[in-house]
This record gives structure tokens, C-alpha cells and sequence, in this order.
């Protein structure tokens, strides 16, 4: 009888290491699963930013290609340094800001204003 009673004891034993065994392993296995699904996630992201990347070059290439035509260059001698061919008469307009405000200086006082004493005051 006292076999029968070690024998369920060692019985139990086994099936309840078997069952913490299994647990941990469940356990670590469905870590380890979720450790891949996320890196997956990250891989996801990872290749979307490198699509924008790409992309974000590939304007950058088109707008060096463009910045490095003659025409382009051309352009930019004569807006931005006044430079231009042989035989060409450059001139040089102020802006429109300037233009007003030298306007108004000149008077002492607004247009609008002189325009409101001749109609309104007398």
C-alpha cells in the first residue's frame, strides 16, 4: 500500500512538473512570438520610411539637375546679380514697397488723406 501511495505521489510529481514545464515553455514561446510580430511592425515602418526616403531623393536629384542647367543659372546671374549678355542694358526697378513709401515720404502725408480733406473737410 505504501507503494501504491509513493507511486501516486511521484505520479503527481511528474505531472505537475510537466504542467510548470509546459507553462514556462508556453509562456516564453508566445514572448517570443510576440517579440517577431512586433520586429515585423518595425520592419513595416522601417520600409516605408525608406520609400519616402527614396522618394524624397529622387526630387532632390531632379531639382539638382535643374539647378545646375545653364538656363537655370542664366536666370538666376540676371535676377539675382544684375548680370547679363554683352550689348545688354541692365536696369534695376525698385520694389513696389519701396515705390510707396518714397511716395508718402515725399508728401509728408498719405494720399488717402489728402484725397479725405478735399472731399470730406473743408
Amino acid at each position: 500500500m505504501m507503494e501504491r501511495s509513493n507511486m501516486k505521489v511521484k505520479n503527481k510529481l511528474v505531472y505537475w512538473g510537466a504542467v510548470i514545464v509546459l507553462g514556462v515553455f508556453t509562456v516564453r514561446l508566445g514572448r517570443n512570438v510576440w517579440k517577431l510580430w512586433k520586429a515585423g511592425e518595425r520592419i513595416k515602418q522601417a520600409e516605408l520610411e525608406v520609400r519616402s526616403q527614396e522618394l524624397e531623393n529622387q526630387e532632390l536629384q531632379k531639382r539638382l539637375a535643374e539647378v545646375q542647367s545653364p538656363e537655370f543659372i542664366e536666370k538666376e546671374a540676371r535676377e539675382k546679380l544684375g548680370l547679363g549678355k554683352e550689348g545688354e542694358t541692365i536696369v534695376v526697378m525698385p520694389d513696389n514697397a519701396d515705390l510707396k513709401s518714397q511716395i508718402s515720404n515725399l508728401n509728408g502725408e498719405p494720399n488717402w488723406r489728402k484725397w479725405w480733406k478735399v472731399y470730406v473737410s473743408d
